[in-house]
């Protein structure tokens, strides 16, 4: 790779510092780049916990089970609740609404933030805006390629785009963003700076999960094969060229063995005793089990999402669920959007707006429960019939028809000065009551359905 550096004066945006550019190299091989990520990314154990199964799960689920969830741009209202921004009349809205790079989805995007959330609690982000401050590109980083510089006050964030595929996402090679275009979403914050990475906090853990896992490997490896030694009940010493022979003939038939499974037959009343630990006697399977909860602890995830299923029962499925989401998914979500917020709205636009994750489609979908929610919605005014339709995937009604409430007949529409738009039914004297309690029967829902009726 050469290393003629060349300075460009004509910053994009106006808003960068001057960047470096280093001319591309030969393309990398995917050999070639798997070598570079063994020995290079993020330099603080990230391969190596990778190979941890239940610490990838863990960021999987996690990154996974956030950037299902659509991302949104939001309005306060004046009585406290917010809408969704429509995009054909939003350029950030409209933003959110298509991609946050030529490269990227915003699920592509979202995750691999996430991802890196959760290995590092640092999650790096780089803002391209345009000459009049409109957000253009963001880009994202690993976090083992961004360094904090500070000047004064002022924190800078040097990025640098070590391989050829990072140089195409960011235009060069080597890139420095001021604080103000940088989104840097950080969690267990300890020195006001950084978060505190896990990898760090569970260095403990991690490395008894790898010692197992070791162990593991050594105890079956070679095809699992156990270990030891054959010995005789004659205690009549072996002639030396005897012995050879049965030595080289016991490779063979293990050899045998392991490549075409035929028995190993014994002769002469020689025994094989086994010299390795037994797995059962070691409780390895329990020890095992113990160290993924530990795993799944760092992280507040319930075992049951990694499929660690013991425990686990289906009738605290549900409560664990709406812990997971509380306890784990929320927080982190919100982490990203006060960061997002901060970084690319001024301090007048978040007055008055802000990014959201929908909640809803975080949370594990009770369709029965949701069901009965929309109905009863639907049925007390709260919604239209088109917008109960659209929950269930159906299309609007023709015209303005579905654009219309069902109410009670006897409830009252009444406006915001508590004067009455649409009278409800008066309620039955005592005198119309039925003296008899045996000749009340309850109201079936087609009868409860009789007594809705359609407003505007």
């Amino acid at each position: 790779m050469a290393e003629d550096l060349i300075v460009q004066k004509d910053v994009e945006g106006g808003h960068q510092l001057e960047m470096f550019e280093k001319s591309h190299g030969e393309e990398m091989t995917m050999t070639q780049f798997a070598q570079w990520v063994e020995s290079n990314l993020a330099g603080t154990g990230v391969v190596g916990a990778l190979q941890i199964g239940a610490l990838m799960l863990c960021c999987d689920v996690i990154a996974q089970d956030i950037s299902k969830a659509t991302f949104r741009y939001r309005q306060l209202l004046e009585n406290g609740t917010s809408k969704i921004v429509d995009p054909r009349k939003n350029d950030m809205a409209a933003f959110l609404k298509l991609e946050p790079n030529r490269r990227h989805t915003w699920r592509n995007f979202i995750e691999m933030m996430v991802y890196w959330s959760c290995l590092t609690d640092n999650a790096y982000a780089g803002v391209i805006r345009a000459n009049d401050d409109t957000v253009l590109e963001l880009i994202p980083f690993q976090t083992g390629r961004v360094q904090e510089k500070i000047f004064g006050r002022d924190v800078y964030y040097e990025v640098t785009a070590s391989t050829m595929q990072e140089q195409a996402l960011l235009g060069s090679s080597f890139r420095v963003f001021a604080e103000r275009d940088m989104i840097h979403v950080r969690t267990r914050m300890l020195d006001g700076m950084d978060g505190y990475s896990t990898l760090t906090a569970g260095r403990k853990t991690l490395e008894i999960m790898n010692n197992l896992s070791d162990y593991r490997k050594n105890l079956f490896g070679e095809e699992g094969q156990m270990r030891g030694v054959f010995t005789r009940d004659n205690l009549e010493p072996i002639p030396e060229e005897i012995f050879q022979r049965l030595r080289q003939q016991f490779k063979i038939l293990m050899n045998k063995f392991r490549t075409l499974t035929e028995p190993i037959v014994l002769e002469g009343g020689v025994k094989f005793n086994t010299i390795s630990s037994n797995p059962k006697e070691m409780e390895l399977a329990a020890q095992f089990e113990a160290q993924i909860n530990e795993v799944c602890r760092l992280f507040r995830m319930p075992p049951h999402k990694i499929f660690l299923l013991s425990g686990s029962k289906y009738e605290n499925l549900e409560t664990q669920e709406k812990m997971y989401v509380g306890d784990t998914l929320i927080p982190r979500a919100e982490a990203f959007e006060e960061q997002f917020a901060k970084t690319l709205l001024s301090r007048k636009d978040r007055l008055g707006f802000f990014y959201e994750f929908d909640r809803n489609e975080m949370t594990l979908r009770d369709t029965k429960a949701e069901t009965e929610r929309t109905i009863k919605a639907l049925e007390r005014g709260a919604i239209t019939r088109d917008e109960a339709r659209a929950v269930f995937g159906y299309n609007p009604l023709p015209g303005e028809a579905g654009q219309t409430f069902l109410i009670p007949v006897n409830m009252a529409v009444v406006n915001d000065k508590n004067e009455v738009l649409i009278g409800g039914a008066s309620t039955p004297t005592d005198d119309s009551k039925t003296e008899d309690p045996e000749q009340e029967t309850e109201e079936t829902p087609a009868e409860k359905a009789v007594a809705l009726r359609i407003v505007k």
